[in-house]
Parts: C-alpha cells; structure tokens; sequence
C-alpha cells in the first residue's frame, strides 16, 4: 500500500535548502511459491520464520534490516510473498525496491511466479541479482536455469549478459555471504541521495492493533523524515503520531530514509488506512488543533499539502533542456489501453511523456486528485465523463485521431516554441556606399522577394557576419516595402552602427520566422491516410 506523508514547507526555498542524506538500499527479495525466500530471509536474520509459515508460503510483505558483519554496511530487506494469490502485495515490494535479488530453484527452474516477477521488474526498471538456490539438491541444475532466464530476458553474467547470478544454499548458508557482497556492489552504482527534510514519503507494510487499542502501522520511509508528534491526514481524518518505535520495537526520536519503522496511532484511525490512500505528515509545529476535526478543515489543510506536492514536481530534477508531461489514462478497455500507451511512448531531445497511471472504465475521486497534484493531464477514451469538477486538463474523445492532435498539440504547448526560418529572398551584394549615417549596399542577382518588415542576415563563405533589421529598402531610387517578381536588384540600407564589415560579394538573404508543430506522436494515429486509422472498436 502506497503512503506518502507530506510535511508542510513554508516556501520554495525550504525546499531547495532540505537536507540530503544517503538512504541505506532497500534490496527486495522476489521468487516462486516455496523457492526459499523466507529461509534465505532466515538465514540473514538468523530465525527460522519458514517452519512457522502456514502451509510453508509467505502470507504477507515482511521487512527488516540486514547489517553486513564487514563493515556495518546496511540493507533494508523486503520479503514478498511468492504465491499467486499475493501479486498485488509482491509488485508493492517491487516498485519499492533499489535491487531485488529473484530466488530461483535450481532444481525446479523458472516458474509461473518468477515470470510474473520478472515482468515485475523491468517494468520498474528494476536492477536485478539472482540467487540460484537449492543448489545442494541432487537434481539442482544450476546451467538449465541459465537457459531459462535467457529465455525469458534475463541475461546472467555466465551466458555472456550483465545480471549477476550466485548459486547459493540459503538453507545451509552457502555462498550467502557472497550474494549479499554482489548486492553490494550493484547497490554501490546507485544515486541513493534523497531529502531528509520537509516532504516525507513511505509505504504502509502492515496495520496491527496492540494490546492498548492502537494501531501500530509498520512503513518504510523512502525520503523525508517522521518524528513523534507528527500529524497524518487522509482523505476524511486526521491525527497524530503517538509513539515511534524501530522494526524491533526500541523507541525513535525520528525515523530517516531507507529506515523501516513502526508508527503507534490511535485505533479510530485504522479504517482510513486502506491500500492506495495518499496519508500526509504535517510537523508537530504546524500541527491542527486537538479538538475533532471537521471535514472542512482536513479538505483545507489537504489544499495546502498538495501545493507541496506541486512544489515537489517543480523542483524534481530532469535532464538538462528536457521538458516532462504527464497523463493519466482511462479507456474502455485493457487493450484499448494498451494502444494510448503505445501512442504516449514519446521521448526527445526536448520532452518526456509519462504515463502516470491507467484505468478501464472509471476514475476514483483519488486518482483525479493525484492527476491534480502533479499536473498530470487526464485522457477519457471512450468512457463516461467525469462526475466531479477538477482543475486538471482532460481530453475526452472516442475517435483516436481526434484524441492523438489534441494530445500533440498539449504536448507542443508544454515545450518551447518550434520557429522555423522561413528564407523569402536571396541576392548577392555588387556595391557598397555610405553616409555619415548609413550604408547602403547595391544588390543583384536578387531571387525571390525582399521585405522591409522581415529579418535580415548576411553571409560570406558560408558564414553568417550579420543578422538583424534593414532600414530602408529602395528600387532605384524610390522607396518600397518589398520588392517584386520583376526586380532582379534593389539598395538596402542599415544603421551604420550595426553593420560595418560589408565586403563586395556577400550574400544577403531576407528571412522570416515562423513556429511549427511538432509532430509527436506516429502518424497512424492522426488516420493521415484511410488505411492508417486504427479501429478500436475492435479491441474494445
């Protein structure tokens, strides 16, 4: 379950002042049903939680904090569940790992799971290390399973690709030490800096009354801090952060990157705790009054929060010149889906286009929410409209190219202008005089049309030497705005002091500036020809 708890900054400067602090790498561990991720899990924690497991098989995300003997270098370990049942849980483990170590079977090879986690992975970009395990089983095959990864587009370091691989007993403890160096060193490649100040950001593992009717939520937090005394709000409620625990219980003052932690609240406020819900952190300072509160003024403080949010997203860093725009997508249909995805799939030396998230047939009140808060643009592809007002831009079409222009053009609107130079004449300078005021130059050779209103700029050798306005444009010796068809010379005068290196045989063109659309997005999906407009309805 997704949590983000949010602290109030006074101004954009507090944000760029936070602190940064290097998180410890949060490291998952993915595989199939009864692979043995919980006994290696066991065997990093010295328990022996597998034999206690009802039916042998993780039921639930479990997190702890792993410290290599070396150096007192740590990990934050996330064990997820392998049966099918449990793929909501194992892909919250994926999103939040730095690197997941995929447990394979030597013995069994890859599994339905392990397909699952596979395509889990990459799609969050996830670096990978496999822990072949079981390898002091008799049938154990550690080769075949290279093959089958292969097969599935994990190239190991042993078929000549760049995923480490550590055959490893994680029942005997064998070669476990040195899976967890190799993590090491993946983990050693990685920009873990975040903020420790300010905005806050975690994810709920589990929510557990104690004996004193409180909750007791385990979340590890990702980047901010959360200290005693803070006040979370959702969508309905708010209230305090009674007590601070470690994941082995011992008291906190706060809680920092990378650290799982254990947050006491009172029980009241489990119901709002549910998968998905946003939860914000306010510091004690700011904190609301002790009175009930109303929805009112949960609704008001939620306002000021999501300014933050806003100012979080202005300040995230992009690559250099490059623009981002997000959306988030709603369509009649998994496939047609699908198909907006493909035509989203943008990125140039100018703009990044994010797919925020997707829906079949309706968005949730959060969901808009969200889109709001990071300014992501809302697409409805043959659906229903939106039953609440918001301040998000939405596209709503049932005919993809119409869809695909507006989207380009949003997208174009985002970046700077396009501007083309337009050339409409070109001659070549033949003579030069000048005044105490001005220079005039004689051309010839002129094609196409010169205008008095339009730009100017002067070549030699292929060079440009000066760009810029003429003052006066003549035919013989009258004065004109442009030059026509029939004109094959004319005088152009300039300021003298904006140009004085004129030489006999440079080229002089006029110019005029005119902004183009991009064309984003691939052209089947403008219907340019009949044979290129796609028929959704069809994979509807």
């Amino acid at each position: 379950m997704n949590v983000i708890c949010r602290r109030i900054l006074p101004n954009r400067r507090c944000f760029t002042q936070c602190r940064r602090y290097v998180r410890c790498p949060i490291i998952g561990v993915l595989g199939h049903v009864d692979h043995g991720k919980t006994t290696l899990i066991d065997s990093l924690r010295s328990t022996n939680n597998a034999s206690q497991e009802a039916g042998g098989i993780t039921q639930q995300n479990s997190i702890f904090q792993h410290t290599m003997q070396e150096d007192n270098f740590k990990f934050t370990i996330v064990d997820t569940p392998g049966h099918a049942a449990f793929s909501k849980m194992r892909a919250t483990g994926t999103v939040l790992t730095d690197v997941a170590i995929l447990v394979v079977d030597a013995a069994e090879g890859v599994k339905p799971q392990t397909k699952e986690c596979i395509q889990m992975l990459k799609d969050n970009d996830v670096p990978i290390v496999v822990a072949l395990n079981k390898i002091d089983l008799p049938k154990s095959n550690v080769d075949l399973c290279h093959e089958m990864l292969f097969e599935e587009g994990i190239e190991t370091e042993q078929v000549g690709g760049n995923v480490p691989s550590v055959p490893i007993s994680a029942l005997q403890g064998t070669n476990v030490p040195q899976l967890m160096q190799t993590v090491r060193k993946v983990t050693d490649a990685l920009d873990l800096d975040v903020v420790s100040q300010g905005v806050a950001e975690a994810v709920i593992f589990d929510i557990k009354p104690d004996k004193r009717k409180q909750i007791v939520s385990t979340l590890l937090i990702r980047k901010g801090s959360i200290s005693k005394g803070d006040t979370i709000v959702t969508d309905t409620h708010a209230s305090s952060v009674r007590e601070l625990l470690s994941i082995d219980g011992g008291r906190l003052s706060i809680g920092m990157p990378g650290m799982p932690i254990r947050v006491v609240g009172p029980q009241q406020f489990s119901g709002n705790l549910v998968m998905g819900n946003t939860i914000y952190s306010i510091p004690k300072a700011k904190r609301i009054s002790k009175k009930k509160e109303t929805v009112a003024s949960v609704n008001k403080l939620q306002s000021r929060i999501l300014d933050i949010v806003r100012e979080e997203k202005i300040y995230k860093r992009l690559p250099h010149g490059k623009k981002k725009v997000s959306f988030m997508l709603c369509a009649d249909s998994k496939s047609t889906l699908e198909i907006l995805q493909q035509m989203l799939d943008i990125e140039t030396d100018e703009v990044i286009v994010s797919v925020f998230s997707s829906s079949v047939k309706f968005l949730t009140p959060e969901q808009i929410k969200t889109a709001e808060a990071i300014d992501a643009q809302i697409i409805l592809f043959n659906v229903q409209p939106l039953e609440c007002e918001t301040t998000a831009v939405v596209h709503h079409y049932d005919i993809i190219y119409h869809l695909a222009k507006a989207v380009n053009t949003s997208i174009n609107d985002a970046l700077p202008p396009n501007i083309e130079r337009i050339v409409t004449g070109k001659g070549v300078i033949a003579e030069i005089h000048g005044t105490k005021k001005k220079r005039v130059a004689g051309v010839n050779k002129l094609t196409g049309k010169f205008s008095l209103g339009l730009n100017f700029m002067i070549t030699r050798s292929g060079f440009e030497v000066w760009n810029g306005a003429i003052d006066s444009l003549r035919y013989v010796k009258s004065p004109i705005l442009e030059t026509s068809s029939n004109m094959t010379e004319c005088g152009v005068s300039f300021a003298k002091h904006s140009v004085s290196n004129l030489v006999v045989g440079d080229v002089i063109e006029c110019y005029g500036n005119e902004s183009k659309e991009r064309i984003l997005l691939s052209g089947k999906f403008y219907g340019q020809n009949q044979e290129d407009i796609i028929d959704l309805s069809a994979s509807s």
